[in-house]
């Protein structure tokens, strides 16, 4: 699977690059639309109980309510990016059941410029299948909100970052939240996600890895007083108002992001 997935992503990455309209807004272009595709299909196939060849065809691309216009006005762009998926995917020994979908959703848990992508088999699908079929913010119900009050990381023993934001990206690169000026840490090295009243950390492929309490980690999610070390770096996670919370074996698997 890992062969095929990464002749995926090449074939996208080749696509987009060659691609004279621009599908990732403002400063935000940096972001791997082609690893976050080949990610969504990983995440899904481990997940499915359907043949081990049969790939997702129903693609979700969640955006903040005031990126979707400009999505909105490149139809066409995502339409040849379907096509550029079937392609990439006719090349490998996986095959979609059915031609590759790609819909927007407004999602209000993100912040401008960011976005994640979602894959499904048409049977675990919800809502319209139909291509760019988008639901309006206004429409979805009331949902708590997800990130854990007051908490922080304190990087090195020395400096204290708040964490307010639903996901906040970690590296040496100058457009990341958090920016560490260390050579140990990746340029894109981590990233923290808010769900059900937990921060989950998740490793972003980096070259000296991602540790929690010592151990590697791809995933976690994290509790106060948790060590998390990157490529060496010491970071505390901590949270200045102890809340009850459900056991964190509820939260499900999620797809890992993936940057450059």
């Amino acid at each position: 699977m890992k062969t095929s997935l990464d002749l995926i992503e090449s074939r996208l990455r080749e696509f987009i690059e060659g691609s004279s309209a621009v599908l990732l807004p403002g400063n935000r272009r940096d972001i791997s639309l082609a690893n976050r595709l080949a990610e969504a299909i990983q995440g899904a196939m481990q997940a499915s109980e359907s043949q081990p060849e049969a790939a997702p065809n129903l693609f979700t691309l969640h955006l903040p309510p005031e990126d979707l216009p400009y999505w909105q006005e490149r139809q066409g762009m995502l339409d040849a990016l379907s096509g550029a998926l079937q392609e990439a995917v006719s090349q490998t020994d996986l095959y979609f059941p059915a031609a590759p979908n790609l819909r927007l959703q407004a999602d209000p848990q993100l912040t401008s410029g960011d976005f994640r992508v979602e894959a499904a088999y048409p049977q675990e699908a919800t809502g319209s299948t139909a291509v760019i079929s988008i639901a309006p913010a206004a429409a979805e119900p009331e949902t708590q909100d997800p990130r854990p009050a007051n908490a922080f990381l304190i990087i090195d023993g020395t400096r204290t970052f708040p964490l307010r934001l639903p996901v906040i990206n970690i590296g040496r690169r100058l457009d990341n939240h958090l920016v560490i000026d260390d050579p140990r840490v990746s340029r894109s090295h981590a990233q923290l996600r808010a769900v059900r009243g937990h921060y989950v950390l998740f490793d972003l492929n980096s070259t000296g890895g991602t540790y929690v309490n010592s151990n590697r980690i791809t995933q976690y999610t994290l509790k106060p007083g948790d060590v998390i070390s990157l490529a060496g770096v010491p970071v505390i996670y901590g949270e200045d108002v102890p809340q009850h919370k459900g056991d964190t074996g509820q939260l499900p698997v999620l797809p890992r992001p993936i940057t450059e």
